[in-house]
């Protein structure tokens, strides 16, 4: 039995703040600050340690697929990579294949660094899901999985 399209929303009733897309935006906001409190004495920023933390955890990334993970334009990725290279926190490394293609590597410091972000990020989180079960917190993590998985059916039949 095929699945047939929800009808939570109807253009008559909708508003933005009725939104889940909406509630994540200013979920991650926030978050985003907090973060970026968090981490001001590592000397970092949220925006710069999720580059950071794209780099350390995935297998040859390069600034496409960062922008890609994170949903930002090229051009500010290109720019925070920019950033992260003057703190001497990456590096760029040309691709044998293709001399376009730079993969991204974390240096030494940048290496320290990432170790060190995940205390921080964890408690950060762990306070957003108070009140949560595990079975909720599960459920939860499955519902977003469910929504990026519908996402990328509809962005693969709009391409």
């Amino acid at each position: 039995m095929p699945l047939t399209e929800p009808q939570f929303y109807k253009p008559e009733s909708y508003t933005p703040h009725g939104s889940l897309v909406y509630l994540m935006l200013r979920n991650k906001s926030v978050y985003q600050r907090i973060a970026d409190i968090s981490l001001s004495d590592l000397g970092v920023t949220a925006a710069q340690m999720s580059v950071l933390m794209m780099v350390a955890h995935n297998e040859e990334p390069t600034i496409s697929s960062i922008s890609q993970l994170l949903g930002i334009h090229a051009a500010a990725t290109v720019r925070m990579i920019h950033k992260l290279e003057s703190m001497e926190l990456i590096k760029k490394i040309q691709s044998d294949s293709d001399k376009r293609v730079f993969h991204l590597s974390l240096t030494q410091s940048g290496s320290k660094l990432a170790k060190r972000i995940p205390e921080r990020l964890c408690g950060l989180l762990n306070r957003s899901l108070m009140g949560f079960t595990h079975a909720e917190f599960d459920q939860f993590k499955d519902f977003l999985l469910r929504i990026e998985k519908n996402n990328a059916l509809q962005l693969k039949d709009l391409s």
